[in-house]
């Protein structure tokens, strides 16, 4: 059975933001912080970490009529999932300090209390679930209100059942559910009169219905949700007496989260972003940002808000739903004794937005609240042409670091840094980094003559898995060819329906990035060997592409079928499960599935079921093996880190850049790889083993073996990729044959290989 609530593991943390922004309430003006040109500008936003004490949310933060803030958060086992008592947590000085009392309430409900709505005067609603004995589909909900100086006193409503969100408002209390029928979902309001007790059930406008579910916040005297429509996020209000809406917005600029917005008693509202918090004047159309998002956990761009609270003086609370399924709050404070801008400004570079990156550089501010750093992402997810952007950034890079400048902190994901480190450009980090804390397989490759110039902070592995004893004899790239050859050919067109043992095709190929997605990761490095081109390797693959190519009849493939799903319960990392994988464990069409494994935690869903359309069917023992290539024990650096030896701020940049391999950041999951730190990797292997809600006793591989095997890092150069994308393509189009495309190939990377030279 999986676990309903998150856990949020929280530790008291501050972190100084490096913006300056005008907070809404109580924030001087600028002749009040700078009144002549010499003087410091004081007054930044300052984030820090609830201490939660490894308890759960169950409710809130929410702020109280009299200026208090109010939120609930419980203990659970995480192996039992037993749940102990229920903690109300009070600020009275804008979060900065908490009280806890225990309320009781477990012990006054049927089973035990999963979440709990304020009301600004203190006016609680709760809900409990009682656990049934066939699964979550079985469970029992129940609802209670707590008045301030009554007993608590059950709810009975009709036709309720699980409730998303409570809203009290104008003496309503407003729930919030879904209900389901042959016709589909509809989103229901019950209207529960706080005087009366009477309740009255609407349903809600079709338009809305369909995204799953309102979170309405109060903002003056109206009812204000955002919810996901096709290509953008309405702000809409809602009528209560009757259920229908109002469009406000036709979409609010840069939010991210339904959920995570809160008004103001004026009629504003205020919800986070990826780069910052935003204030929506009282019938605005222009949102302002008030807190700078860069350099905090907003940033993060596997952190997703799941909830808002405005302190009376203005300060915000925000909780974080994280990669890892843990729920974090994070408060942002402007404090007017510390100066606008720090007195040292490092610098991170990264051809692309890396969450690993941006969590190193929150846990780097924290410890060193006098030094601002800035990321800049080279290329932009939303640029055209993303070949001549990246060209066009390295050429700059390049400029700057043979002049002895550029960024303090490199992240040389897509870009040989060994042509850096022969130049001379980057520093050493072997003095700076904890490398008897990492995985020596993985580190070793990156230590030369006792010097480290670049170092992966995350690896992913290249694997490949089938029924056990079906991997036998896959050793090399030429036995993986032969393997799908002499299993039956791949429908082109898409299906999710099972096929028998003898009808399974050997694997998915749909297109060029399957090929190259499942071939470079482990041949790479066999084509390009230091400044020069192994025609005879290239040639193996492309031969490789040419004959499965043509087998699958790639070219009048209709790959509709692009499987894709994420899952995750209490204490896990988020699982992802694409089409790769997908047409082996989850539809029972390939004899293989293949994909790039990011976390340990993808052995819970590696195992193909004995019937797939059958919930209850045992699964069949499979085995993992490293995906067979050019390159033995190949794996995938990621999150490359080197200091360009020309900083001015050198000492500076490599403790940033230590930093990235320190527990704090080692020790969460961002989608983007594994931890590198043995201790940090053990324990998540050990947790999956242990998982009691998903077993991995079908995989029938030591997992943690397999990981100690990883040791020859493949990087993949991005012309490359481009190249052989592009002649791949052509292959599958029939435009050229396997030696046409390793010409095409030499010609486009000849001029990269003579710079190397």
């Amino acid at each position: 059975m999986k676990r309903y609530r998150r856990t949020a593991l929280c530790m008291a943390l501050a972190l100084g933001l490096t913006a300056c922004g005008s907070k809404m309430a109580e924030v001087p003006s600028s002749s009040a912080t700078a009144t002549a040109a010499d003087e410091i500008q004081m007054g930044r936003w300052v984030e820090s970490q609830l201490d939660l004490g490894g308890r759960e949310i169950a409710g809130g933060p929410t702020l109280l009529d009299d200026g208090s803030l109010v939120l609930y958060a419980y203990e659970e086992d995480p192996n039992t999932q037993e749940v102990g008592a229920l903690t109300k947590m009070t600020s009275t000085d804008n979060g900065e300090t908490w009280s806890e009392e225990d309320t009781g309430w477990n012990d006054q409900v049927e089973g035990f209390v999963i979440h709990v709505w304020n009301g600004s005067d203190g006016t609680a609603c709760l809900s409990s679930v009682v656990l049934g004995e066939d699964g979550r589909a079985s469970n029992g909900y129940q609802f209670y209100l707590q008045k301030p100086g009554v007993a608590l006193e059950p709810l009975t409503i009709d036709e309720l059942d699980s409730v998303g969100e409570a809203v009290f408002y104008d003496e309503t209390l407003c729930l919030f559910h879904q209900s389901y029928s042959e016709s589909g979902g509809h989103s229901l309001l019950t209207n529960y009169n706080l005087e009366t007790g009477e309740s009255q059930n609407i349903t809600l406008d079709e338009a809305v219905s369909s995204s799953g579910g309102i979170q309405p916040t109060v903002a003056g005297d109206k009812l204000l949700f955002l919810y996901y429509a096709e290509s953008s996020m309405p702000l809409m209000e809602l009528h209560p007496q009757d259920g229908s809406c109002t469009q406000v917005l036709d979409s609010l600029s840069e939010a991210i989260s339904p959920s995570a917005l809160v008004g103001d008693s004026d009629g504003a509202l205020y919800y986070p972003a990826q780069d910052g918090i935003y204030r929506l004047a009282p019938g605005g159309t222009l949102p302002e940002q008030v807190v700078p998002g860069e350099g905090t956990a907003l940033s993060v761009i596997s952190n997703y808000p799941t909830g808002i609270c405005r302190a009376a003086n203005g300060d915000f609370l925000v909780t974080q739903f994280g990669d890892n399924s843990d729920q974090k709050i994070y408060r942002y404070h402007y404090d007017e004794t510390l100066p606008t801008h720090a007195e040292t400004t490092l610098t991170v570079w990264s051809l692309q937005d890396s969450a690993t990156a941006r969590a190193a550089i929150n846990l780097y501010k924290q410890e060193h609240p006098d030094v601002d750093v800035t990321f800049t992402v080279a290329v932009s997810e939303d640029v055209q042409d993303k070949t001549a952007a990246r060209n066009d950034a390295l050429t700059q890079l390049n400029t700057q670091l043979l002049a002895g400048e550029g960024p303090d902190l490199l992240i040389l994901d897509g870009v040989s840094y060994e042509t850096y480190a022969d130049k001379g450009l980057l520093a050493d980090l072997s003095d700076t980094l904890p490398l008897a804390d990492l995985e020596k397989n993985l580190t070793d490759p990156f230590v030369e003559d006792g010097k480290v110039y670049a170092m992966p902070a995350r690896f992913s592995v290249p694997i490949l898995f089938g029924d056990e004893g079906t991997l036998d004899g896959l050793t090399d790239l030429a036995a993986v060819q032969q393997a799908v050859l002499e299993a039956p050919a791949r429908p082109t067109t898409d299906d999710y329906n099972p096929l028998s043992e003898e009808e399974r095709y050997a694997m998915r190929f749909t297109c060029a990035e399957d090929f190259a997605e499942f071939l470079l990761p482990v041949t790479a490095n066999a084509i390009l060997q230091g400044n020069s081109l192994n025609e005879d390797a290239l040639r193996q693959v492309m031969t490789f592409v040419e004959s499965v190519s043509s087998y699958y009849d790639v070219k009048d493939s209709v790959s509709d079928n692009t499987w894709s799903s994420a899952q995750s319960w209490t204490g896990t990392d988020v699982i992802t499960v694409d089409s790769q994988q997908a047409e082996y464990s989850q539809m029972g069409r390939a004899r293989y599935g293949w994909f790039s494994l990011d976390t340990p935690y993808s052995l819970l869903t590696m195992a193909r079921s004995e019937s797939p359309q059958d919930p209850s069917a045992e699964d069949v023992p499979c085995n993992v093996i490293l995906r067979p290539g050019l390159t033995s024990g190949a794996y995938t650096p990621k999150v490359l880190v080197s200091v360009n030896a020309g900083s001015v701020h050198l000492d500076q940049a490599k403790e940033l850049a230590a930093t990235f391999f320190a527990t704090g950041v080692q020790g969460s999951y961002y989608s983007d790889g594994m931890t590198v730190r043995t201790d940090c990797l053990d324990q998540k292997v050990q947790d999956v083993l242990n998982d009691e809600h998903a077993s991995a006793d079908a995989v029938r591989t030591d997992i943690r073996e397999l990981l100690k095997s990883c040791t020859t890092p493949v990087l993949v150069p991005a012309l490359l990729q481009d190249s052989f994308l592009e002649h791949t393509q052509a292959i599958i189009q029939g435009q050229e044959t396997a030696e046409d495309a390793v010409q095409g190939i030499r010609g486009d990377i000849s001029l990269y290989l003579a710079e190397q030279s």
